[in-house]
């Protein structure tokens, strides 16, 4: 983006549809109008470019929304005309929500503003000049190089194996997490972002690592408080020494970047696993950094025993989610209202796509396949009382010790029908529900 920028402000452009200046003030509603629409007029007018980029615009990730209707089943554009149907929890820059979604509309406005696919662009403005020849923007790409491609892995604990996952094809959420590559190949990058050098100009380094939005709760970070982001980079302060770092994660890889400025040190992590590969490299960066920063055998932490705390910390609260989800139930539980194959039958959110709801072998509860989505699961639903249910969300190759378990609801019409369930994908709602109709 700010190569775009920088592109308009010295007139620089080969797309003569759109000249007009712009900078990361610019709301994007005024570049792509038709399709960025959020739930509130007022945000939908004023969410500029920068508070996409820093996570202030008051909507949280919705990341289960994604390819709710299978794989690759959306553009970016269909991606972001569905904010309209995803809803806010927040003011507009009041409260730092992580939301890949809007890095999926940046990357439609730069789609946009060049005429281009984000995937060219970025080849051309940023990869050939900094010499990353084995960097690619889609599966296919990197499958028809000469390169090997890491095969991605999640641990199953049911066959206490590696199971492979499949490369991830994400395009309808590109502009958060698409690029394939190497750590040869980023630690160019890095080094870019580290000496401040071209191809981005000195403005636009300045501006990529200023803070913008103070995190105040992000239980992924370990470092001590207090925690900063900027634009795609997290800022935070260990043992007095500024680091800019972000780590990320798709099923079956994990990444972390890192570098401090006042030290000319950085570092690039790549790991083939569903999450462990993010787990090992928080033990390993934070070696490195203890080593590079001399901090004394008796002040270094056990970063390993810190992270499985809270992994058994959150184990542990799914184990009595019934209990910590349902405090007030009655002794006796309410008999639901209905039958339960009164129950199944499909329902559909216009952004989160279909939940095709099935009497489960049982014949007691209710399961539901969205295992094609980005965040592939099953959801089983166990009756609690009346019309409330516990849903169980069966990622994909997690350990079932870490199934998250979330409240759910079903509401009936007029006509005594069942014509909607209600389920708690978005932890930031604080108990409201993502509610899909019934279609039949």
């Amino acid at each position: 983006m700010s190569l775009v920028i920088d592109d308009r402000k010295s007139n620089r452009t080969d797309n003569d549809r759109n000249t007009t200046r712009i900078d990361w003030t610019t709301p994007l509603a005024s570049i792509i109008p038709e399709d960025f629409v959020l739930p509130d007029d007022y945000a939908t007018t004023h969410v500029t470019i920068e508070d996409a980029l820093s996570h202030r615009t008051g909507m949280p990730d919705h990341i289960r929304h994604f390819g709710g209707n299978g794989p690759s089943s959306r553009t970016v554009r269909e991606e972001v005309r569905l904010l309209r149907h995803l809803p806010s929890t927040a003011e507009l820059r009041t409260k730092y929500m992580y939301n890949n979604l809007m890095y999926t509309a940046v990357s439609h406005t730069i789609e946009t503003l060049t005429g281009e696919d984000l995937g060219a662009f970025l080849s051309h403005r940023i990869w050939t000049p900094l010499q990353m020849t084995d960097t690619y923007w889609t599966p296919e790409e990197a499958q028809a190089s000469d390169k090997v491609l890491a095969q991605g892995y999640a641990w199953n604990t049911d066959k206490g194996e590696y199971i492979p996952e499949p490369p991830p094809d994400i395009i309808g959420s590109s502009g958060a997490g698409a690029i394939i590559s190497n750590v040869l190949d980023y630690a160019k990058w890095i080094r870019c972002m580290m000496t401040r050098e071209e191809p981005l100009s000195a403005e636009a380094h300045e501006a990529l690592v200023q803070p913008r939005t103070i995190i105040t709760d992000d239980p992924t970070i370990l470092f001590p408080p207090p925690h900063l982001y900027a634009l795609g980079w997290t800022q935070a302060i260990y043992r007095g020494e500024h680091i800019v770092w972000h780590p990320g994660g798709v099923a079956g890889y994990g990444a972390t970047v890192m570098f401090l400025p006042a030290h000319q040190w950085g570092l690039v992590m790549a790991g083939n696993t569903t999450l462990t590969s993010n787990f090992v490299q928080v033990v390993l960066y934070m070696y490195l950094l203890d080593e590079l920063l001399k901090t004394p055998p008796n002040e270094r932490l056990d970063w390993s025993r810190l992270i499985w705390e809270r992994v058994n910390l959150h184990r542990e609260q799914q184990m009595h989610a019934r209990e910590l989800l349902y405090p007030q139930l009655p002794t006796v539980p309410l008999p639901p209202a209905h039958l339960v194959h009164e129950y199944a039958g499909l329902y559909i959110h216009p952004a989160y796509g279909r939940l095709d709801l099935f009497v489960d072998a049982g014949g007691s509860g209710l399961v539901a396949d969205r295992t094609t989505c980005e965040v592939p699961m099953m959801v089983v639903l166990e009756h609690v009382s009346g019309e409330f249910w516990l849903a169980t969300l069966q990622e994909k190759n997690q350990d079932p010790r870490d199934y998250e378990k979330v409240r759910a609801e079903f509401k009936t019409g007029v006509d005594s029908r069942v014509n909607e369930v209600g389920v708690d994908l978005e932890a930031e709602m604080a108990g409201e529900k993502i509610w899909f109709r019934r279609v039949y």
